[in-house]
Order: structure tokens, then C-alpha cells, then sequence
């Protein structure tokens, strides 16, 4: 079971991007799944549009004011693991000690980027299921928020509206391949929630009719929402492009 997860979100600059990410899918990616207990990675594109921006929800949400946090999010890259702490052994520190010289300068094209490791706590399959993969890869369009609440009390409450009320609604909802419900080991986000859908299309569709109407605050989404504090653009909204979706 891949209970753990390795997210790094990032942005590249225009020039060497596609340099950048022939490096990452033909050689990187493939020489990290050889560690112990990695037993996918996936790559995501941002297609953040203005109807999502400008939603109601999107627009009652409060986002984090932190300076030196990483900003960015064009590109979404996903290891997935038996355990969170495969990605700690070696400790990341020693881990980008030990890669070459062109590796390392890769690396270093992104910018803005945050780093997080999250083990899994819940989930739930989608009635499409099946369009997981290859493997376990998460599914060709995911959304993926990350977020804290500024007080340690209502992290219960989170917790208890995912299971009565969010995820609940998935095992029945059209184009949702499933969803997994996340706790960091550390750094600047708590949670996190990973959806999966089969298309953009399917996930404005029917996903949309789980959100509060108007930011309400009694409803039970807009009552969670107002009282959390999102990474920078939470959710991220993005399409996989490695492995290539057939």
C-alpha cells in the first residue's frame, strides 16, 4: 500500500523548461523509483483558470502570509511510498548531496518551491476507480490542497467533516477515481487532501456540487473553509503529464 506521499510544488522559468523536463521524466524520475519503498511518481501541469479563482469558496479562503515560503505551483511532482519515512532515508540533505552535478543544477531551475511529506490517513475510492494507473499513479487530473488551521483544537473538526461529509460523497460521485486524506510529518502545512478524477471536465462538473453555495458559513463547507489557512493557490488543480495519460 503507498501510504506515503513526497509533494513538491514548484515553478520553472520559460527558458530551459523543456530541457528541464525531458531531464526529469527520462532520467531523474526513473532512477528515484529504484530507491527502497518508492513505488511511484507522478508529474502534474497547473491549469489554475479564472472560474476557479473567482469562486465563491476560492474566494472566502484565507492563504498564508509568509514570505520566505515558496510560492509556486506551475508544476505539481508526487512520489508515492510503502511509508513516509522511505523518503527520510537518506535524510533529503544527503539525498541532494548524493546526485551529480547536472542533476543538482536541474534542481536548482525551480523556483518558489515547497516540500512536503505527508502519510496517508484516510481514503476512499471513486466509482472510477479503475482509471487509476498504471499502477497505482494517482489518477490524468487531480486537486490537491494543503493547509493548516491557526488553531490546534479544530483539527478534530476537520477531521470529522472529511469522514461525515466530503468523503463520504465520493464512492457515489460520477469521474472521481478516488481521494486520500493526508497529515504532514512536519514544515509548514498539516493537511492535505489529494482528489482524483478522470478528466477537468468531470471534476467541474460533478465535484462542484459538493461546494458551498456563496461561501455560506452554515453550510459545512464554507464553515471548514473559513476557518483554515491555505498554502499559496491551494488547491492545486493539474493534469498529469508524466506517466503520459493514454
Amino acid at each position: 500500500m503507498d501510504n506515503g506521499i513526497w509533494a513538491v510544488w514548484y515553478d520553472l522559468p520559460k527558458e530551459g523548461e523543456g530541457e528541464y523536463l525531458s531531464w526529469l521524466h527520462k532520467e531523474y524520475i526513473p532512477q528515484a523509483l529504484k530507491r527502497p519503498g518508492y513505488l511511484w511518481a507522478a508529474h502534474y501541469r497547473s491549469i489554475r483558470n479564472e472560474s476557479h479563482n473567482s469562486s465563491p469558496v476560492q474566494m472566502a479562503k484565507r492563504f498564508m502570509d509568509e514570505p520566505e515560503l515558496g510560492r509556486g505551483g506551475d508544476y505539481l511532482l508526487l512520489f508515492g511510498a510503502d511509508s513516509a519515512h522511505a523518503f527520510l532515508d537518506p535524510a533529503p540533505d544527503d539525498l541532494l548531496k548524493s546526485y551529480d552535478t547536472r542533476s543538482r543544477e536541474m534542481i536548482s531551475r525551480r523556483q518558489g518551491d515547497r516540500t512536503a511529506y505527508f502519510t496517508e490517513v484516510g481514503r476512499v475510492d471513486g466509482p472510477e476507480i479503475a482509471r487509476r494507473g498504471p499502477g497505482l499513479t494517482p489518477a490524468p487530473m487531480i486537486q490537491m490542497g494543503a493547509y493548516r488551521s491557526d488553531d490546534e483544537n479544530y483539527n478534530i473538526d476537520v477531521a470529522l467533516w472529511y469522514v461525515h461529509h466530503r468523503l463520504a460523497a465520493l464512492p457515489e460521485m460520477e469521474g472521481c477515481v478516488g481521494a486520500r486524506k493526508l497529515l504532514s510529518l512536519g514544515g509548514w502545512a498539516r493537511h492535505a487532501i489529494l482528489y482524483e478524477f478522470i478528466s477537468p471536465e468531470a471534476r467541474e462538473h460533478y465535484y462542484q456540487l459538493q461546494e458551498a453555495p456563496g461561501g455560506d458559513a452554515n453550510h459545512p463547507t464554507g464553515g471548514v473553509i473559513r476557518k483554515l489557512i491555505h498554502s499559496p493557490a491551494s488547491p492545486t488543480l493539474a493534469v498529469r503529464i508524466w506517466p503520459e495519460v493514454k
